[in-house]
């Protein structure tokens, strides 16, 4: 009861404070729960992607030639049946390195490759759609990036996803706020838009419930709440003032638990 009672406190401070903000479209039920099986699904593919870069670059870092290896300009991840393939780039780009990282999370061997090899065909796509995103002009909320890229049908092709994620040092921040979805189309930025309207944190805490965000931009929670609820291994509570909605984000999951009565 008390959760709740905090959230709906939330959109009451909401509504005053983001009265002038355009009001998202709001969706019909069928719109509205495929946005957010959408969002469930994308959400935790960006964290199994962006969880097998980190552990494959643990793995990798352990080899001294790695560590001391100044060509290397990032990675691209591939699934392939439940697994994530982690391939280190070079400026060209060309493969440096490939780690495949089971679906438990477990990285294996380093293949180190003797000279840069040339890229899959879905790495070169994904490669691509990478440049293209990070060049682009977006508003920094930190002094790092992450990138993870996805198919944006779900299968290879030249249409990709590319989710810019800003990195932070700190334990007990979530750094939100900055983290964008650009849409490539070969190596063309077709649309990009940010999660947040600022560069919002959330601080976190090892005794604390939940997080608490409210949301503006759209009329229902995205995959970016998803990510970083995953992320921060802590249950994200939303609120939506331009319905009057609170939704609870725990895990791959979103719950609506909380909708203003509707007058008449």
């Amino acid at each position: 009861m008390i959760r709740f009672i905090l959230a709906l406190t939330l959109i009451s401070v909401s509504l005053s404070a983001f009265a002038d903000e355009p009001i998202p479209k709001e969706l019909t039920p069928e719109q509205k729960a495929a946005a957010l099986r959408a969002a469930e699904t994308i959400g935790f593919a960006i964290y199994r992607h962006d969880r097998a870069a980190a552990i494959a670059s643990d793995a990798a870092i352990a080899l001294p030639q790695f560590k001391n290896d100044s060509r290397i300009r990032g990675w691209v991840t591939e699934e392939q049946q439940g697994q994530i393939t982690v391939t280190f780039i070079d400026e060209t780009p060309a493969a440096l390195y490939r780690i495949t990282v089971s679906k438990e999370g477990v990285a294996g061997p380093v293949s180190a490759l003797d000279s840069p090899a040339p890229l899959t065909t879905y790495e070169a796509g994904a490669a691509a759609a990478r440049s293209a995103a990070l060049s682009s002009r977006f508003q920094q909320c930190s002094n790092s990036y992450n990138s993870v890229v996805l198919p944006s049908s779900g299968a290879p092709g030249s249409n990709w996803l590319v989710y810019l994620l800003p990195g932070t040092t700190k334990n007990n921040v979530v750094p939100i706020g900055g983290t964008y979805r650009v849409e490539v189309s070969g190596s063309k930025v077709v649309s990009q838009r940010g999660f947040t309207r600022s560069c919002i944190a959330l601080q976190t805490d090892p005794k604390a419930v939940g997080l608490m965000i409210s949301h503006v931009m759209d009329p229902a929670p995205t995959e970016a709440h998803v990510f970083w609820s995953i992320w921060a291994r802590k249950p994200m509570y939303v609120a939506i003032p331009s319905n009057g909605t609170v939704w609870l984000v725990a895990g791959n999951k979103i719950e609506l638990i909380e909708q203003k009565a509707t007058e008449g």
